[in-house]
């Protein structure tokens, strides 16, 4: 005997899902190119990167030369961009959603 939950979810239409991929892939941009072009964010990616923690990564993961510890780098900006991005876009959605049951 399947259980039923007590609430259901509507399902999310392709339409709704290819806006939100494109909301997310677009803040994920957003957010590297202020990385990219902002000076304080220049400086606060080097004062990262010659943290202890940061320098225990590229001994993780044996990242011996300069062209890795970049390629390393790069992969942090881009996977904390994502993250921020994410987190706007469900604070978005949770906006959107609040304004939607109030009218």
């Amino acid at each position: 005997m399947p259980s039923q939950s007590p609430k259901t979810v509507p399902e999310v239409s392709i339409a709704e899902t290819l806006l939100r991929t494109v909301s997310l892939v677009g803040l994920t941009l957003a957010f590297a190119a202020i990385f990219r072009f902002w000076h304080p964010t220049i400086k606060l990616v080097q004062m990262v990167a010659a943290t202890h923690a940061w320098q225990w990564l590229y001994t993780l993961f044996r990242v011996d030369s300069a062209l890795g510890r970049e390629q390393m780098i790069l992969i942090g900006i881009i996977v904390f961009c994502f993250c921020a991005a994410l987190i706007v876009q469900i604070a978005g959605l949770a906006v959107i959603k609040r304004i939607r049951s109030r009218s």
